[in-house]
């Protein structure tokens, strides 16, 4: 009798709370509709478009982070008047915007939960932690990769290389969607195929720049994914490929006109002698920039050798010092301040006076100082024997497909190498029996077949 008399009281009770939703929904009021700000026109002439909420006579305002032009907005309908693509995409957007806040007021309704205009504005702008911007992410990772920079672990030249990416997307968004930030959820295949298409129309950049562009952006990304504030990878989807470039690089003939040529001033003869350093190292700039005497190494053998880790990746790298580069370490010894080995200036100089050198010595490439380090590579190690594991050790690259990138192999080189092939092939060709030649061969045979007729009875026929 006890069990029945529960069950009533819990179906009763279920009813009630039912009928409480239900006039709770009944009751609240809830309306969305866009404005724009008029009073606070941008330097573009574009005004802020606004969202507003209304819950129960409850009204809250907060920005879709999208902008238009006030004489083109439709103040009975709360959108664009869509005359152009731009806008059109704007109204879009206010579309689905306004659906997802219908989506979340049905969602709240449907737990039971008291709703709010507060509540709603609050639960879109995602303030919980999970829930981040394209800003707000690029925002974290540069604060967490400044603060790696200051333990040097890590190096600057990457920190304003990831603020450079941070820049550009943020254009990106401002260009093609009229909006300063966007949810990380924006971010998908169509999204990156655009912001590709906008480093090369808008960017001026090739597709090496823009594809490694795109890579330092993933590797962005790739926190919002540890992190859980996103599922999925869109950039996986994308199939783009570096291009092969032909990477430049001195011959002898070259290095011995640059190094030999006299110069009127003294700001060529610095940067060519730092350029020659290098092409006999094989230093990056910043390596070079860095380097100290507490780097210089006397070994065991009485060679001297640069001992160093190199900034960029922090593998050590051990070179060995010839004798150019150790007759420019001493002419100018004590001229870099403090224990500097060379007076580098800043890699944008050294680049413009290595385009007047190349120009004054009549070399018709493009010369910057990173070819000194493909240089050396190719022309001095590789082009020298010097075996292609040894090369990629003392450039301090991990992977020797990287070095297969710096190393090429020269006609000079195989032409070398095929001459001691030649020579060894010639010396094994004495060794073995001569093969008779083609005329000896020839009466040969003849006075076989004569000997054959003669033996027939037959007489040979007289030539």
């Amino acid at each position: 009798m006890q069990a029945k008399i529960d069950e009533s009281f819990a179906c009763n009770q279920k009813d009630k709370d039912m009928k409480e939703s239900q006039t709770q929904s009944q009751q609240s009021t809830f309306s969305i509709i866009f404005v724009i700000q008029k009073g606070k026109l941008k330097a573009d002439g574009t005004a802020p478009i606004m969202a507003r909420i209304t819950v129960n006579g409850k009204m809250v305002h907060f920005s879709t982070k999208l902008s238009a032009y006030p004489k083109h907005w439709d103040a009975e309908n709360h959108c664009t008047l869509g005359l152009t693509r731009d806008e059109k995409n704007i109204n879009n957007t206010l579309e689905d915007f306004k659906d997802t806040i219908k989506r979340r007021y049905n969602e709240t309704i449907y737990r039971g939960d008291v709703v709010s205009a507060h509540q709603l504005k609050s639960s879109l702008l995602s303030l919980d932690e999970r829930s981040q911007s394209i800003c707000d992410l690029f925002d974290t990772f540069l604060k967490d990769y400044e603060r790696l920079v200051l333990t040097q672990d890590y190096g600057k030249e990457a920190f304003f290389r990831y603020q450079l990416c941070k820049k550009r997307v943020a254009e990106y968004m401002v260009y093609e969607y009229k909006t300063t930030d966007m949810p990380l959820a924006a971010i998908d295949k169509r999204f990156l195929d655009k912001l590709y298409l906008y480093l090369r129309d808008q960017g001026g950049l090739n597709n090496n720049t823009a594809v490694k562009f795109l890579h330092r952006f993933s590797s962005i990304f790739k926190m919002a994914r540890d992190n859980g504030w996103v599922t999925g990878d869109p950039f996986k989807l994308q199939h783009l490929h570096l291009d092969k470039v032909d990477r430049g690089y001195l011959t002898t003939d070259e290095i011995e006109k640059i190094y030999t040529h006299e110069f009127d001033t003294d700001r060529l003869t610095i940067i060519r002698d730092i350029f020659i350093f290098c092409c006999y190292t094989g230093l990056p700039y910043i390596d070079c920039k860095n380097l100290t005497y507490d780097h210089i190494i006397t070994w065991s053998d009485g060679n001297q050798w640069i001992s160093i880790h190199r900034t960029k990746t922090k593998v050590p790298v051990n070179v060995r010092l010839l004798e150019v580069p150790l007759m420019i370490m001493e002419k100018y010894k004590g001229v870099a301040r403090g224990n500097k080995v060379l007076p580098v200036p800043s890699n944008q100089k050294c680049n413009d006076y290595l385009k007047e050198i190349a120009a004054v010595c009549g070399i018709n490439k493009e010369i910057t100082f990173h070819v000194a380090r493909h240089t050396f590579a190719t022309t001095v190690t590789l082009g020298n024997g010097v075996p292609i594991e040894s090369v990629s050790k003392m450039l301090g690259h991990t992977n020797i497909k990287t070095t297969q990138i710096y190393a090429r192999i020269t006609d000079q080189k195989v032409n070398g190498d095929m001459a001691v092939l030649a020579a060894k092939l010639d010396a094994k060709e004495h060794a073995l029996p001569q093969v008779p030649k083609s005329e000896e061969l020839k009466t040969a045979r003849e006075a076989k077949c004569a000997q054959d007729l003669e033996q027939m009875g037959i007489a040979p026929a007289l030539s």
